[in-house]
């Protein structure tokens, strides 16, 4: 485990003016965004544009670089863009090795040996490195090992040549070193502006929720009882009992966090970043046309509770409660921006965990967020199961969680995971048994996935199961969450939604549109003209789990020809 102690992060922020002052332009470096594209075509979420990228930019032209981020269907349609950079940067997934090798092909084509940077998720995968042509790979947090390759090489290109094999979180193709950079001090997350000029490259980017970072890593460190690889929990209860600082490490040698997850390992305990710079970030997004945005976490409810415990890091997931002035404070400057109290743009949040909701909480929500979706993780209806795999919170909670949220004007979406390495079938069947327990809570909808085993997680050695429809208890999981989903698009029928429309669907005739607030993908027949408006549409038909048909009755807001 990596720790920059609070107590160096004013010598580091001393080091980063001084280095600020001396950098000049290195090179010109393409920052691909290949996340999500698995073999090179975008199966899910195709309205989604991530922080990652972005933010990758805004540091690197922080340090002196000149960064712009070209989304992978830009660069595999336009590759002669290729040619105007010296460097490129792959932002991608582990799923998303076909994607990143096509991208680096591409790139040897029009730029030789020029150097190849990887980072992201794919970073991490040793097996996906393998097969990659890459020169340097970032493991983890960039920030500090990028200052630090800057510092002693002076340019990529210089890294590659010189070797920069012993420097903490840099992996040099072929070498030995793999070891993971430590996590950047909140004020350096906070020094950079993250790039928001490239979201107009993104197809469609108008209708995509586009991510906005508000707290970067994970307050559970708590940990698994046990491992696939053979550690076991030693009853010691330091990560649950122990003080903030001394959740960080584990006797045992586990992970933090819930078995399956590898964001508090990677990414450390939650830094909050300044209202000031997220509240600019969204301005500058709307004025370039953007009208949905997501206040990104691992857990929205964590923003300023890093500040409450400050200088100990905050690594207990129930305690302190929500700092409500900080999170009032960010939803309220966010709310007043003008497109946003016209109704015109919408302002979302993902994840939270449940055991930090409460009455005061909801409310607080509700006021700001009223009709859009919040994510919740319940993962199981087990307890049991929950408490081997490290998570924070009882099932009871969840549904609490999900009344409160629901009568406060929230749509609670929820989270299950199937094939989980300590599942057992009854921890299955308990949770399809419990679909219309949450049903009656009030989830609109309910996202099942298949456990995949991660790097530097505590079941990162478990084998990936089979389909649901091959297991008796994930089978009868599998078909209550179909069944539910398409009762909760049923009852869609004859309502108006207010949708952005973003193409032109396969089939002639028709678009392809995003409900404003989140929701199921709408088809519409209508002109090309539409495509950029905000309409309202009846709907009136349920063609699946995740797509219905509307008709559109009005428009709201005509697009402006720069986004066609």
């Amino acid at each position: 485990m990596f720790w920059i102690g609070f107590l160096s992060f004013k010598s580091l922020l001393t080091y980063c003016a001084e280095e600020d002052q001396r950098f000049e332009f290195m090179e010109r470096v393409l920052v691909a965004d290949v996340a999500a594209r698995g073999r090179g075509t975008r199966h899910s979420t195709l309205d989604v544009i991530g922080v990652g990228p972005r933010y990758v930019a805004g540091y690197l032209r922080k340090l002196g670089f000149e960064a712009e981020v070209y989304p992978f269907e830009k660069i595999v349609r336009e590759p002669s863009i290729l040619r105007g950079f010296d460097v490129l940067a792959v932002s991608a997934m582990i799923t998303d090795v076909e994607a990143a090798s096509r991208v680096i092909e591409l790139w040897r084509r029009f730029r030789g040996r020029a150097p190849v940077i990887v980072g992201g998720p794919i970073a991490l995968s040793r097996e996906a490195l393998r097969r990659l042509d890459f020169d340097l790979a970032f493991l983890g947090e960039c920030e500090i090992p990028l200052m630090n390759l800057v510092r002693k090489c002076g340019s990529l290109t210089a890294a590659i040549n010189d070797g920069v094999a012993n420097l903490e979180g840099v992996y040099v193709k072929g070498s030995d070193n793999f070891s993971l950079a430590p996590w950047a001090p909140r004020e350096v997350i906070n020094s950079v502006d993250y790039d928001t000029s490239c979201i107009t490259r993104y197809d469609f980017w108008w209708a995509c929720r586009v991510y906005v970072e508000v707290v970067r890593g994970c307050s559970n460190f708590g940990r698994p009882a046990v491992t696939i690889d053979g550690r076991k929990c030693i009853g010691c209860n330091r990560c649950r009992e122990g003080s903030l600082s001394e959740r960080l490490h584990c006797p045992a040698g586990i992970p933090p966090g819930c078995g399956y997850c590898s964001v508090p390992y990677i990414h450390g305990p939650p830094r909050s970043r300044d209202v000031d710079k997220v509240v600019r970030e969204i301005r500058d997004l709307l004025e370039r046309g953007v009208r949905r945005i997501v206040l990104s976490a691992p857990d929205f409810l964590d923003y300023g509770r890093d500040l409450v415990v400050s200088p100990e890091p905050l690594t207990d997931p129930r305690d302190p409660p929500p700092n409500i002035d900080a999170i009032e404070k960010l939803l309220s400057r966010v709310s007043s921006l003008d497109l946003v109290a016209e109704g015109k743009a919408v302002v979302m949040i993902e994840n939270i965990k449940p055991c930090l909701v409460n009455e005061y909480v909801a409310e607080v929500l509700g006021r700001y967020l009223r009709g859009t979706p919040v994510f919740i993780g319940v993962e199981s209806a087990s307890n049991e199961l929950l408490r081997r795999i490290g998570r924070p919170c009882s099932f009871e909670e969840c549904l609490r969680a999900i009344k409160l949220l629901r009568k406060h004007g929230l749509r609670p979406y929820v989270y299950l995971l199937h094939g989980l390495p300590l599942e057992r079938e009854d921890d299955l069947l308990r949770t399809a048994r419990s679909i219309k327990i949450m049903e009656d809570a009030g989830v609109e909808h309910i996202v099942l996935y298949r456990f995949t085993p991660l790097p530097l997680t505590a079941f990162e050695r478990a084998p990936r199961p089979p389909p649901a429809v091959m297991r008796r208890g994930a089978r009868e999981l599998y078909l209550e969450v179909k069944k539910f989903n398409r009762k909760r698009k049923r009852e869609l029928l004859g309502k108006v939604l207010k949708l952005v429309v973003a193409s032109r669907h396969r089939k002639k005739g028709y678009l392809v549109a995003y409900p404003l607030t989140h929701g199921p993908t709408t088809l519409l027949k209508g002109e090309p003209t539409l495509i950029g408006c905000i309409v309202e549409a009846r709907i009136v038909r349920v063609l699946s789990e995740r797509l219905v048909e509307g008709d559109v009755i009005a428009i709201i807001e005509r697009a402006a020809t720069t986004r066609r």
